[in-house]
């Protein structure tokens, strides 16, 4: 587990929450000082977590991208069969996703989707609060979008499979569908496709969310064009779109390459 912090908000108090939650207990923090830093968040970082873990506050003028992937590859430690959820904590002032494509953290993300062994857990808030809110969820459930029983999706459910913490693990599928319950390890809710798929996430995402207790994570398969190091299909953005500014929703990118 590593959560990549550029500060100490609303949005980070809630990828700390989710960290601890999933890898029982136990995770990293860096931080990569920019123009706009908190030049007294390392103290504040120690303060809010309560020593542990420290945060790894980096030379300004590090690259980000860079800092990461060496943490990622150190926390590795050359093992192909170690997973490492990286945790990137987005807050927005508002809705805006051509503010969201033009920020470090959009960058990131797409790079760390080429990188094997790497899960993106991205913890979204809107809100204009720049400290912690001083709660968060008590429950934690998991819905593993399924489309259809194939290598992405298992790859999904196997990680979803792995988490501590969770409260309720089922997989999610869309519209009508010719497989049946017993092709996956897991149970599966059917809903319905009512006009374009990201509006009939919402929908079912906001039954879940009615309950300001819970958190819902999202586990998207991926699939990765390992020749163009590209993200494939339309879909997949849609998905993305509607969901980054949802409150109490967790979206976990779970690559498969191709």
């Amino acid at each position: 587990m590593l959560i990549f912090a550029e500060a100490l908000d609303v949005a980070a108090e809630g990828a700390v929450w989710y960290a601890r939650r999933i890898g029982g207990g136990a995770f990293e923090a860096v931080h990569v000082p920019s123009k706009s830093t908190d030049t007294g968040i390392h103290a504040r970082w120690f303060d809010f977590t309560g020593g542990e873990p420290r945060l790894d506050v980096r030379p300004a003028g590090n690259d980000p991208t860079e800092v990461v992937l060496g943490k990622v590859a150190k926390l590795r430690g050359g093992a192909d069969n170690v997973v490492v959820t990286v945790v990137v904590p987005e807050q927005f002032r508002k809705r805006s996703l051509l503010a969201a494509a033009q920020r470090a953290q959009f960058r990131l993300k797409l790079r760390l989707l080429t990188e094997p062994g790497v899960v993106v857990a991205d913890v979204p808030a809107v809100t204009s609060e720049r400290r912690p809110e001083g709660h968060v969820p008590d429950r934690l459930i998991l819905r593993v979008l399924a489309g259809e029983p194939d290598a992405p999706t298992f790859r999904a459910i196997e990680y979803a499979q792995g988490l501590q913490g969770v409260d309720e693990l089922r997989a999610l599928h869309f519209g009508p569908r010719e497989w049946d319950d017993s092709e996956l390890p897991i149970p599966v809710d059917d809903a319905p496709l009512t006009g374009r798929l990201g509006d009939s996430i919402l929908t079912e995402v906001r039954k879940l969310t009615a309950d300001p207790a819970t958190a819902v994570n999202i586990v998207l398969p991926e699939r990765i064009d390992t020749g163009l190091r590209r993200l494939r299909g339309p879909r997949t953005i849609a998905i993305k779109r509607c969901l980054l500014f949802e409150p109490h929703v967790i979206l976990s990118s779970v690559p498969t390459r191709a």
